[in-house]
């Protein structure tokens, strides 16, 4: 179908660090998983986010230690996020580099999406799944936690600690661990792994930030996803929407600025191609939706919803405009059932 999420490879050199302290090969790990260990030193190279995610498992399961993600959070340093990792301590405040953070989370993986909300005092750094994410283990999600908190205290010291982090999963381990690991209070059985900030002292200068060394890296940053996507503005423009689909941020506007140009000049790139963003958009909307009808595992609810549509009229609408057949028809000429709604 679509290309399936990567990461990059050097992401695995915190886990690979902190295996010696529980005797484990890492080299010998690596293989069971599916992957080539040397691949760790090659920089820029990626692997498939389900055979990281098959690693992690594996190897939480053979340290038999609950904080083994948390301790494995520790070991990890700015190089692993290539270089978003340098846009982010030389970012000029917490708030500069969430929004880095954001822009850029793809040098680093591609499996789901990181959204920044600013509500109030609040801002709050949100983590979303995709049609194609693949489900992180609770020890990946624990390092994850730690690295990004360790990472945004080399940006701005204490003010880079968040007020509150929650995780969509329970855990065996202590609450007071989290708190000692990455400063601050932690709740469990969260809808999504969410860091907020106090939206005031987020945007706080810091003394240190680099603006020039900043916006280098953010250079490098889109250099590098360019190598990841494909080459027409038509498949670009499809990747980001199949990220963001079920999220509903479809517009124009918010594409271009993900893909680093102006609206208009993304408009005249799609021309030269002989196609629109409204057809664009249209085009892989109704691949989903075929797809997702011929498959049968969803309620038109949940389909509209991963489509991105307001309301379940405007998607039926929508699909008879493209096939001249409503949902359910279509699905009773395919001689296929739809499932009921919960």
């Amino acid at each position: 179908m679509w290309n399936k999420p990567t990461a990059l490879a050097m992401t695995l050199a915190p886990l690979k660090d902190v295996l010696p302290q529980y005797g484990i090969d890492f080299p010998a790990l690596a293989r069971r998983a599916g992957i080539d260990p040397e691949l760790l030193t090659r920089p820029g190279q990626r692997l498939p986010s389900a055979r990281i995610q098959k690693l992690w498992k594996i190897a939480a399961q053979e340290s038999n230690d609950p904080l083994f993600g948390l301790r494995a959070g520790q070991l990890a340093r700015p190089g692993i996020f290539h270089a978003l990792g340098l846009g982010i301590v030389s970012s000029t405040s917490v708030l500069a580099a969430l929004r880095r953070i954001v822009r850029y989370s793809s040098v680093v993986s591609t499996n789901g999406r990181l959204v920044l909300i600013l509500e109030g005092p609040q801002a709050s750094l949100e983590t979303r799944r995709t049609e194609l994410t693949i489900v992180p283990c609770t020890q990946y999600f624990d390092a994850l936690v730690v690295t990004l908190c360790r990472i945004l205290r080399l940006c701005a010291g204490p003010s880079a600690i968040p007020t509150l982090v929650t995780l969509p999963y329970r855990s065996d381990v202590p609450p007071e661990a989290y708190r000692e690991a990455i400063g601050c209070p932690v709740e469990f059985g969260a809808d999504r792994c969410t860091f907020k900030f106090d939206a005031e002292i987020a945007a706080r200068p810091v003394l240190t930030g680099d603006p020039e060394l900043a916006a280098e890296a953010d250079r490098m940053a889109a250099r590098y996803i360019e190598g990841l996507e494909p080459s027409s503005a038509a498949a670009r423009v499809r990747a980001l929407l199949l990220k963001a689909m079920s999220s509903g941020d479809l517009d124009q506007d918010g594409v271009a600025l993900a893909l680093n140009q102006s609206a208009s000049t993304l408009q005249r790139r799609l021309r030269r191609e002989g196609t629109t963003y409204q057809r664009v958009l249209d085009t892989t909307r109704r691949e989903l939706a075929l797809e997702y009808l011929r498959e049968g595992q969803h309620t038109l609810a949940d389909i509209t919803f991963l489509l991105g549509f307001a309301d379940q009229s405007n998607f039926t609408r929508a699909f008879r405009r493209w096939t001249g057949q409503t949902p359910r028809q279509f699905l009773t000429g395919q001689g296929d059932g739809l499932r009921e709604s919960a």
